[in-house]
């Protein structure tokens, strides 16, 4: 299926309505002696006569969005999954942005032989259309919100085409038409390659009460930085996912223990026409804690008594449980101060070329109380506290249970974002790596190229770092 050729007519009509809706992104591009005086200190340095365009800014503040859309132009497990999902559909108004997106990202991956720019307006017009509650304007400067907003509306387009549709539906209809295995398209067209989960589990540190553990999804990994100069990845990582103490946490093994002390104290001093209710309350609670102790608060039909909400001490710990194909990283840099100014955080992270993600990655346990071991679940809890050793002891022990390095824990570095300037004003620029010679890189400012070293890349104060797995 030719997607370009298919949805041309779709194109021409996304550009139209939007130059009609948000104006000022359709400014008139600069001319060609301004452009020239921008591109002359890039030629200098560049060692082949290979270009990518750039993206307009003319002024209106979107270098956040130029920035972002660099970004995803490298990534090629990004641009497969696009076309696919393209491919295995034939209404398109579900899914304005995968295409908007689809076309953007081909276009700046296209080769050039000289320096050239585009205004990146089907993907605004489309995102406009598909978010109305969230638009985007000149006042949404931010290139990690920006990115959230792309994800989130992939997401959605998603969950529209997964929805089940008639056998008399006219777009069903086509595809059974054109394609004989049209009933697999849509299942094996591939999962979204941002989105991974991550495994957490909370343990009280009172009566060693383990809870559940929970996955999330994620399409980024959002990381608050510390407050000095140089930090390396590998120690922000292993904070990410090392054990960290929580100070008020509703243990529901201990609510129910404390009720059912309250409960028993009242049978001997309660009235007797209390006493049957006070007695099936007991038993309620008892076979909670017998059968399932993380019960819903709402599903425990108490009688008389009520249940104690308790607020303890406990640990947490969060791994990945599935890695996605790209990860992505973002480094949050603002300092609120009491007196209700945000300042920029410059803290420098050391990230490398290559990342190994397996030893952040859990193997279906997670120990959380610093005495546990990790190589065998939790003995049954009880009230008593547990002895506690050292919480370093706990995270190294921790190392030798998790997954072994494969080439599915190994990433590349393929794209960083850079944010010039403080809190308040600033501007987004991009580093990319080149895809026909992967070991050479462009820094993209908006419509300016120029080419770069790896080695100027990895001296950046990063905002976002992406990384994509089986990119040689």
């Amino acid at each position: 299926m030719d997607i370009e050729n298919s949805l041309a007519p779709f194109v021409v009509t996304a550009i139209a309505v939007f130059a009609l809706a948000t104006p000022f992104f359709a400014s008139t591009p600069k001319s060609k002696s301004s452009k020239n005086k921008k591109k002359s200190a890039s030629e200098d340095r560049k060692t082949n006569n290979n270009y990518v365009y750039g993206l307009f800014n003319q002024g209106n503040n979107i270098c956040f969005l130029n920035a972002v859309l660099q970004s995803l132009a490298s990534l090629k497990n990004l641009r497969t999954y696009l076309r696919k999902k393209l491919e295995s559909t034939t209404n398109h108004d579900e899914r304005l942005v995968t295409f908007a997106l689809y076309t953007t990202l081909e276009k700046l991956n296209e080769p050039l032989t000289s320096q050239d720019s585009f205004n990146p307006t089907s993907i605004v017009w489309a995102l406009q259309t598909a978010n109305i509650k969230r638009l985007i304007n000149r006042q949404q400067q931010d290139a990690h919100e920006l990115f959230q907003l792309l994800s989130e509306s992939l997401s959605v387009e998603d969950e529209i085409s997964r929805r089940p549709k008639s056998l008399f539906d006219v777009d069903t209809i086509k595809l059974l038409a054109n394609n004989n295995k049209c009933t697999t398209i849509s299942l094996t067209s591939g999962r979204n390659p941002l989105i991974g989960l991550t495994a957490c589990r909370i343990s009280c540190m009172k009566c060693g009460y383990c809870g559940p553990i929970r996955h999330s999804s994620f399409d980024n990994i959002s990381i608050p930085l510390p407050k000095q100069n140089v930090v390396t990845l590998e120690t922000l990582l292993k904070t990410y996912s090392g054990i960290e103490f929580i100070d008020e946490y509703n243990c529901p093994q201990c609510s129910l223990l404390e009720t059912l002390a309250v409960i028993e104290n009242r049978l001997t001093i309660s009235e007797k026409k209390y006493l049957n209710k006070l007695e099936a309350d007991k038993q309620i609670v008892k076979e909670a804690l017998a059968t399932d102790v993380d019960i819903d608060d709402s599903k425990l039909k108490l009688e008389v008594a009520q249940l104690i909400r308790m607020n303890l001490p406990a640990t947490k710990q969060t791994m990945f449980a599935k890695l996605p194909e790209i990860m992505a990283l973002h480094f949050s840099r603002s300092i609120y101060l009491q007196n209700g100014m945000t300042l920029k955080n410059s803290c420098r992270v050391i990230f490398p070329e290559f990342i190994d993600l397996a030893q952040y990655t859990t193997t279906g346990y997670l120990a959380t109380m610093p005495s546990e071991p990790l190589s065998s679940p939790p003995a049954s809890p009880t009230t008593s506290s547990p002895v506690l050793s050292p919480i370093l002891a706990e995270i190294n022990d921790a190392r030798r249970h998790v997954g072994e390095a494969t080439d599915a824990s190994i990433y590349r570095l393929k794209s960083v974002i850079v944010h010039l300037g403080d809190h308040r004003l600033g501007h987004f620029v991009t580093y990319r790596r080149q895809e026909e010679a992967p070991n050479a890189w462009w820094r993209i400012s908006d419509e300016n190229v120029e080419e770069v070293s790896l080695a100027k890349v990895l001296e950046q104060e990063a905002y976002m770092l992406f990384y994509e797995k089986g990119q040689s």
